[in-house]
């Protein structure tokens, strides 16, 4: 059987999805590993795989068209994101325009909540929550013709009914999974401003995230795991899974070998252990890697930070959402904010990049004052690079559950839209046109603030860097 897996571009508008995280428009080419992990068990298994990230190749319709014509795979596998749904279904219905009697597996957030309208026929299944073992069970069963029902964690028809088997017991030790199979990509396609040497990718070290924000959406491998396990756990969120030490450090090595000299490292929260944390420190510190994570403000204390310096760490992304006490505590961040002011000390002290996270509306008691504000404080920290959003109630989340009992969707429910571009919600005291308004002139005041320009200016004397980033900010503001 051979297996092919697709990232679509974007039929539907001229912004390509990011998937990895999947809530905005791509800013920057990001490969993903998701759809990678299940290519490298699948590889494992014995079975011919491929992969074509369409979108950041800027395929065609045409050239899709006449790749379906003419390719051999049996099976075709897509990665989807809220943001991307509906143009994923669209190229299932090229599929089968096509080939009536290929398999077409759907998996992600998307097909995971919303999976009746991925379920075009009978040979079409969606993979709900975590993938890696349930793809190989599922491939298993189609290519020897047994019972699907006794497969865990699917969705599919048959006849007039829908089928959703029980979900799959969550995978406890990660360390047993393969690598991403990352020779499947063009690698030299993908970078990250924040991280200038190529190669560039990405990796993930943990599964999920114990904290109890309303609002969150974590990478969105981890929000279709989260999904699926609420659905069948009382509403609880799913335990946290860390790979071991010594894999991360395998995987480093492993990439050292390939040739890639950077590495953004996009789990939920990085620092867990600060035991595993130093381990992992110290066994990448002589590979000459640059790397990048997010973490919370209170994990990050100064012999973590001294120990990121030392081992190639260029950026630390923190989500602080705002600099208001009593909108942090509404929205249970469960984050005193003296603790962010205390870290971005820190890792200004060791020349570490800082990007922070802030969401405007976060909740019905912030106003347009308390944006400002943020934005205001935002400039003085002198931080390198934030990032705005416009808070979106996600099915699935306490904040959804919110918005629909209070009215605040202004088309009575969620409907996909980037979380940098528009608003869905309007609060009593604070509209979507005064959130919209609010998104450009965040980002205007900060990105065209002489301060921040005067600080970048060796990064703009990089042609390359100079280059990615005109980029990323050409899809940001445009």
């Amino acid at each position: 059987m051979k297996i092919t897996f697709i990232d679509p571009p974007n039929f539907l508008n001229k912004r390509n999805v990011e998937r990895v995280f999947g809530c905005t428009y791509s800013l920057y080419p990001i490969p993903n590993i998701f759809s990678l992990y299940n290519a490298a068990v699948l590889e494992r298994m014995g079975l011919q795989v491929n992969y074509i990230d369409m979108a950041n190749e800027r395929w065609l319709k045409k050239q899709i068209l006449n790749f379906i014509r003419e390719d051999d795979s049996d099976i075709y596998c897509i990665y989807s994101v809220n943001l991307s749904m509906d143009s994923d279904i669209l190229i299932h219905q090229m599929i089968r325009n096509f080939k009536k009697d290929v398999y077409i597996i759907f998996c992600g957030p998307a097909p995971t909540f919303f999976k009746e309208r991925f379920l075009k026929d009978e040979r079409t299944f969606v993979i709900r929550g975590e993938t890696e073992e349930t793809i190989q069970e599922l491939l298993e069963s189609l290519k020897n013709n047994k019972y699907l029902k006794y497969i865990k964690g699917i969705s599919f028809i048959k006849g007039n009914e829908t089928f959703d088997t029980p979900m799959r017991p969550l995978i406890e030790n990660l360390d047993k999974l393969p690598f991403p199979a990352r020779y499947l990509l063009q690698r030299d396609l993908y970078y990250n401003p924040k991280l200038p040497k190529k190669p560039f990718t990405v990796m993930q070290t943990s599964r999920n995230c114990p904290y109890r924000c309303i609002f969150c959406v974590p990478n969105s491998y981890s929000f279709s795991v989260e999904l699926e396990y609420r659905k069948y756990n009382q509403d609880r969120k799913p335990p946290i899974r860390l790979r071991s030490a010594e894999n991360v450090i395998l995987e480093f090595k492993n990439l050292k070998k390939e040739g890639y000299s950077s590495v953004s490292i996009i789990d939920d929260q990085f620092l867990w252990s600060k035991e595993r944390t130093l381990k992992i420190c110290e066994g990448i510190k002589d590979l000459g890697i640059e790397w990048g994570c997010l973490a919370r403000a209170d994990h990050l204390d100064e012999e973590i930070i001294k120990a990121f310096s030392s081992s190639g760490c260029r950026y630390v992304d923190i989500g602080i959402e705002s600099f208001n006490q009593k909108i942090l505590d509404y929205i249970k961040k469960d984050l005193q904010i003296n603790k962010v002011y205390k870290a971005i000390e820190l890792l200004k002290k060791y020349n570490i990049l800082v990007k922070i996270n802030l969401i405007l509306g976060a909740s019905p008691i912030q106003t347009k004052s308390d944006i400002k504000n943020d934005i205001k404080i935002a400039k003085s920290l002198n931080v390198d690079v934030v990032m705005f959003s416009i808070a979106t109630p996600f099915p699935g989340t306490e904040f959804y559950k919110l918005a629909k009992e209070n009215n605040w969707f202004i088309k009575g429910d969620y409907y996909p839209e980037s979380v940098q571009m528009k608003a869905i919600i309007s609060y009593p005291k604070l509209s979507h046109r005064e959130l919209n308004y609010l998104i450009k002139l965040a980002n205007l005041s900060f990105y065209l603030d002489f301060k921040f320009i005067k600080k970048n200016i060796k990064y703009i004397l990089n042609l390359n860097y100079f280059l990615n980033t005109l980029k990323a900010f050409k899809r940001k503001f445009f």
